[in-house]
């Protein structure tokens, strides 16, 4: 049993690996050597959403509501088929 939980354990510790030699190899130099970005506080953030525009949202609605339901319709279908 102690076999069992010393791989267990030894398994799980190297899964905690820091390096990613296969991530780290997909960044550009410029993103290496880019500065972090600044953090800002989310509550100004948020209270802008009133001025989001609402006539573009009027004409999107519509089509979302149309996707939904095709979606709706679609599910319907697959879950009528018989899986065997």
């Amino acid at each position: 049993m102690r076999p069992f939980l010393f791989l267990t354990a030894l398994a799980a510790l190297s899964a905690c690996s820091v390096r990613a030699p296969e991530l780290d190899a997909t960044l550009s130099v410029q993103s290496r050597n880019a500065e972090w970005p600044e953090l800002v506080p989310l509550g100004p953030l948020l209270a802008g959403t009133e001025d989001l525009d609402l006539d573009r949202n009027s004409e999107i609605g519509p089509d979302l509501q149309a996707r939904a339901a095709d979606l709706r319709r679609r599910a319907a279908i697959l879950r009528a088929l018989r899986l065997t």
